[in-house]
């Protein structure tokens, strides 16, 4: 998708990148799948660099070169399902709907359900609530290529529906839009179904931009 915030100009179709460049990509792929599938196993604290390493069947070494440390590993993987999750968001967001609060709630809503149904996500909520969290700050505290390209994403969006909102205000309500749903992926609430936590979050944005403004008639 050319407009999502993590997408790199060299991926582009039909261009064929140099035998290195290709070794390195498939490389760090499987590396990473290869620590996804095991966060999901038996949660990121159990999970060395080695084991990780022996699995995408790669060298120890090599992990360390194009990671630099746990830490980058954990940071490279986290971005990668941030990568994979807005593009799905955005596609929501593309979707036609009767009302720009519609579209809304209903991307909201997508990006709900799939974070309940992501393996990865599901590992690390429940590893937090269990008292361990070393990859949940990767999504919250240390979380900023997120949570800037969600934020991105959302602003654009606000801005094309929302045209006589000022930019404070665009900002504002991507800013509650992403870190809301954030909060709601980590720590989902009791009382509410997905549906009406969606509803809420697009609520409480639309909050914000309707201060000045009123929502566009229809997301066209």
């Amino acid at each position: 998708m050319e407009d999502t915030p993590f997408a790199e100009a060299s991926d582009r179709p039909g261009v064929a990148l140099p035998p290195r460049e290709a070794w390195r990509r498939k490389m760090r792929d499987d590396v990473l799948d290869a620590a996804r599938a095991m966060a999901a196993e038996k949660g990121w604290d159990s999970v060395s660099l080695s084991q990780v390493a022996s699995r995408a069947e790669v060298s120890r070494p090599t992990v360390y070169k194009e990671f630099g440390s746990r830490g980058g590993l954990s940071r490279a993987l986290v971005h990668r399902e941030a990568e994979r999750f807005l593009i799905g968001v955005d596609r929501a967001l593309r979707q036609p709907a009767p009302t720009a609060s519609d579209a809304l709630a209903a991307a909201v809503l997508y990006a709900l359900e799939e974070a309940r149904e992501n393996v990865l996500v599901a590992s690390v909520v429940k590893a937090a609530r269990d008292g361990t969290d070393s990859l949940l700050p990767y999504l919250t505290a240390r979380s900023e290529p997120v949570v800037t390209g969600a934020r991105l994403l959302v602003r654009s969006w606000c801005q094309a529906h929302y045209e006589r909102s000022d930019t404070v205000r665009t900002d504002q309500a991507a800013d509650v839009i992403v870190r809301l749903t954030l909060s709601y992926i980590v720590l989902p609430p009791a009382d509410r179904t997905l549906r009406e936590s969606a509803e809420l979050i697009a609520a409480a944005a639309l909050g914000v931009l309707s201060v000045e403004t009123g929502p566009s008639p229809a997301t066209g």
